[in-house]
């Protein structure tokens, strides 16, 4: 799956990595995120909307691929 939006932070139960998507949904970062929170990036990877992690904030994308736009 392929994503564009924005990187955001999110001070929840220890910091999450969060894209804000263009398409008006919210997914929780899994992996290595090397921009900065407000970077607008296309992410890659693997979505998995069966469940919720800790945060409790969104399916969780488990990134493979992250390039600032």
């Amino acid at each position: 799956m392929k994503v564009t939006g924005t990187i955001e932070f999110r001070d929840l139960e220890g910091g999450v990595w969060q894209l804000k998507g263009d398409d008006g949904k919210r997914y929780t970062l899994l992996g290595r995120i090397s921009e900065k929170s407000g970077s607008r990036v296309e992410v890659e990877g693997l979505l998995d909307e069966s469940g919720f992690g800790i945060a409790m904030a969104g399916p969780q994308l488990k990134v493979t691929k992250l390039k600032k736009i």
